[in-house]
């Protein structure tokens, strides 16, 4: 990571870890509750009210692990050859691509959940708030992923020596050859660029949901933190 990714993962962790710390009490456990020491006719308006909150932050997590694996991925495409040299070149950088097209993807999908999460809970919980203006959350990008993942391998590069030429699949070629490692190295920098794009995209739509939705997030969760701890109380009456 550059100096504005340090910065970005810095800012994120700020302010997502006083959500996380708030939710561990009741939201972080693996199994779902099971109220025992809820009145029963309360017991459904609870439960549906702990599964959108958990949706939510397990959403945001998601996102805070697709900007770490943009990373990774980012070292992948940046480190060639492999030990034994297990991947040709070309495969090297089209698991790159695949990689990130992925990430982009999940990127997509959960900021559109985490957002629509949102929403429904602070209806649901009746939270009157004016809320921030929705501006709209950027796509990651990864390129134009209608295209194929070998997109620049697509064509050869030409070269006058017949034996380059009877080369059909880039997996072949020899990366030996003068021609197509500078070509490879085109192909590297042009997959670096468009992941640190998508780095920053990333990373900046994580931290601007947190700016805009961290304090209601929070809100929230202290609300029902509250109402769990006031239905113990009662239940534990005798």
């Amino acid at each position: 990571m550059d100096r504005v990714g340090e910065l970005t993962t810095g800012e994120i962790n700020r302010l997502i870890s006083p959500i996380v710390e708030l939710a561990d009490k009741n939201l972080m456990r693996l199994s779902e509750p099971s109220f025992e020491f809820v009145p029963e006719q309360m017991r459904g308006g609870i439960t549906t009210i702990h599964r959108r909150l958990k949706a939510e932050l397990e959403a945001l997590l998601k996102l805070v692990t697709v900007y770490g694996d943009l990373g990774i991925c980012r070292v992948v495409a940046s480190n060639y050859p492999w030990q034994n040299d297990e991947l040709s070149p070309y495969q090297h950088l089209r698991l790159a691509w695949l990689q990130l097209v992925q990430l982009s993807s999940m990127f997509d999908h959960s900021m559109t959940e985490v957002d629509r999460l949102h929403s429904e809970t602070l209806e649901l919980l009746s939270i009157d708030v004016a809320r921030a203006v929705f501006r709209g959350t950027p796509r990651a990008g990864g390129g134009d992923r209608s295209m194929r993942v070998d997109r620049w391998f697509a064509v050869a590069p030409q070269h006058e020596a017949p034996t380059l030429e009877t080369l059909r699949m880039a997996s072949e070629w020899s990366s030996d050859a003068a021609l197509f490692a500078s070509h490879c190295s085109a192909v590297r920098d042009e997959l670096l660029e468009q992941i640190d794009a998508t780095v920053q995209i990333v990373g900046t739509s994580i931290c601007r949901f947190l700016l805009d939705h961290a304090a209601e997030l929070m809100d929230l969760i202290g609300r029902y933190n509250n109402m769990l701890e006031n239905l113990h109380v009662r239940h534990s009456r005798p």
